[in-house]
């Protein structure tokens, strides 16, 4: 089932996905997890020499879960 999604971008502190700076956040998916798993592998490879990239692989659910808490943020 084609539920994951792969989110990238700067972050602040690259170890913490809320540290994402949203104007360099892009989404892409459905996936499905093992291709989710490689098109992440893939932009990590590709910004490798970014210490301050990173992208991340999410279920549908706690997509929605981290969009909660972004607004809570705000």
């Amino acid at each position: 089932m084609k539920n994951f999604y792969v989110i990238e971008g700067e972050h602040t502190d690259p170890n913490q996905i809320e540290t994402l700076l949203k104007k360099t956040e892009k989404k892409y998916g459905p996936f499905e997890e093992i291709e989710a798993n490689q098109f992440a592998k893939s932009l990590i490879q590709k910004n490798i020499d970014d210490f301050y990239h990173r992208a991340w692989v999410l279920k549908s659910d706690n997509l929605c879960k981290r969009d909660l808490f972004s607004i809570n943020r705000s």
